[in-house]
């Protein structure tokens, strides 16, 4: 008679800060959290890694463009899960969002953005990571 078992469960990690980074390069989307008229708002937007730092593709209207006049604190956060096996990642940012003003650095962002289709890019932000967190959820 056939023995069968039963697979272990998933395992959740902690992530250090340079997995949790190298992970975001895997990723081309993910959701900015800011302070709009004194509420928390969160919007998907673009995103490309550089240097450390996380280059973000800002729509038209969602309100943060006004904010970044100087640097401003954000969170960002980014995953990639499977919903039938609730396996993938999760990585979350804390930092702060000023606008990129230098036109090469910008022209080289926007070639490297790809922003969400109807909603073309207003302003190029760099976030600062100041914390950053992961974690990964696996089969062993």
């Amino acid at each position: 008679m056939p023995h069968r078992t039963t697979p272990p469960p998933p395992v959740t990690r902690r992530l250090s800060r340079a997995e949790s980074l190298l992970l975001l390069r895997n990723v081309t989307y993910g959701r900015i959290v800011f302070i709009s008229r004194a509420l928390p708002a969160i919007q998907l937007i673009p995103h490309a890694m550089d240097d450390g730092a996380l280059l973000t593709g800002l729509p038209t209207g969602i309100g943060l463009t006004a904010l970044l006049t100087r640097p401003a604190p954000v969170v960002y956060e980014a995953d990639l899960l499977d919903p039938a096996t609730r396996l993938g990642w999760s990585v979350t940012l804390t930092g702060r969002a000023g606008p990129v003003a230098d036109p090469d650095e910008l022209g080289r962002a926007l070639t490297r953005l790809r922003p969400w289709p109807g909603r073309p890019i207003e302003l190029v932000a760099r976030i600062q990571p100041e914390l950053v967190t992961g974690f990964r959820t696996f089969s062993p």
